[in-house]
């Protein structure tokens, strides 16, 4: 504590950014100078993980930390509120989270965070947020949006998160998201009730985009995503229920992600420039669920990246069915600069294993090289040592 107190106060504000503002206020009773540098603090972060069940013991609980975060926001000074955080597993009320919100905004607050670890919390965010000029980042988490204005405006967002959000009609995401001219990172969260039937992302400043749609509503109602945004360089997609729609294709694209099992759905071809992706999915362009089968339906010609850029290829839980094989062997002998090729086989049984393999290096003997690998290094190599077939 002595080498503490000999540090300027500047920096020891810059210490005290970096702790839950429980802990910094509890710093006040160290000694008169700690009892006001903690209403310095640019950044407060309010966090609640209280697991009562009994309802009388929970409503205590929440009564306590709105009058802390009440509290604590009127004896505050700083000029600037660099951060503002809220992260609780108890239900707030909504008009004291919209007075929070407003003078977060009247200090220039930069990065808002609302979120709640279970239940969803009706909010009632102040009209003013929707215009704030020094906000950079949102998140907003299991929250219900009691209303989103017509006319908003965020100049400065770069960073929104937006996770299992309800919104009051279908018509308030695109609102959002819309308006905000320089957003280079957003992420999107569905929920049950949500409101929301097509979320539509067309942002040309949009680098990267994650989108996790795991719930499924009763058909047709399930989602729909069109994202429009050519200057994505990272994109993020887990769609287990629902339609995406990629309109154009991504010039910029360095790595994507999918998983899906969307039958609708038609977004490879937008791939043509990434350098990195990684899929898994049961229904796309060349895969046709038939009788809960899916069979292979070859491309009329080779794609592009496939046949001039594809140098590194991986699989997991290859099963060595009549699907997969022609799948694996496709790619195996149309990719003309591919380097190394690994399969890790679903299958334990190491007669199994030499089987499947076995079976893909008499189908591409002709290849430069093969390289596969079980999950033992020494079956790694020992399979490659094996004599060709001729």
């Amino acid at each position: 504590m002595d080498r503490l107190t000999q540090l300027p106060d500047d920096l020891l504000i810059k210490i005290l950014s970096f702790v839950p503002t429980k802990g910094v206020v509890a710093t006040s009773i160290l000694s008169k100078r700690w009892r006001s540098l903690w209403t310095l603090v640019p950044s407060l972060v309010f966090e609640d993980f209280s697991e009562e069940e009994d309802d009388e013991i929970n409503e205590i609980h929440v009564r306590s930390l709105s009058q802390f975060v009440s509290g604590t926001l009127l004896l505050h000074k700083a000029a600037v509120l660099e951060s503002f955080r809220l992260n609780s597993s108890s239900e707030c009320s909504a008009w004291e989270i919209g007075l929070w919100v407003r003078i977060a905004v009247d200090r220039f607050v930069r990065d808002l965070k609302i979120s709640f670890c279970y239940d969803h919390c009706l909010v009632n965010l102040p009209s003013r947020l929707f215009r704030c000029e020094t906000l950079e980042t949102l998140q907003l988490r299991r929250v219900i949006l009691s209303g989103v204005p017509c006319r908003l405006s965020f100049p400065s967002l770069t960073k929104l998160r937006l996770l299992s959000v309800k919104y009051s009609d279908d018509e308030s995401f695109s609102r959002i998201v819309s308006n905000c001219p320089i957003l280079d990172d957003l992420v999107v969260e569905t929920c049950h009730g949500d409101n929301v039937a097509t979320f539509t992302v067309n942002l040309p400043s949009l680098q990267s985009l994650s989108v996790r749609n795991t719930v499924r509503d009763s058909p047709p109602d399930d989602h729909l995503f069109v994202i429009h945004s050519q200057s994505l360089k990272q994109l993020n997609i887990v769609n287990y229920f629902g339609e995406l729609k990629l309109i154009g294709n991504l010039p910029k694209l360095v790595e994507a992600n999918l998983q899906s099992m969307s039958y609708h759905t038609n977004v490879l071809e937008s791939f043509t420039f990434v350098r990195r992706l990684y899929v898994c999915l049961d229904g796309e362009k060349h895969w046709v669920l038939v009788d809960r089968k899916v069979r292979w339906m070859q491309p009329r010609r080779v794609p592009e990246c496939l046949l001039l850029h594809l140098k590194t290829f991986e699989w997991s839980d290859y099963e060595g069915t009549k699907v997969e094989k022609e799948v694996a062997i496709y790619i195996l002998k149309n990719a003309k600069l591919l380097v190394s090729a690994t399969i890790y086989p679903f299958s334990v049984s190491l007669v199994r294993k030499h089987q499947m393999f076995k079976e893909l290096e008499i189908a591409t003997r002709s290849l430069r090289a093969l390289n596969t690998s079980i999950l033992s290094k020494r079956w790694k190599y020992l399979w490659r040592m094996m004599p060709v077939l001729e």
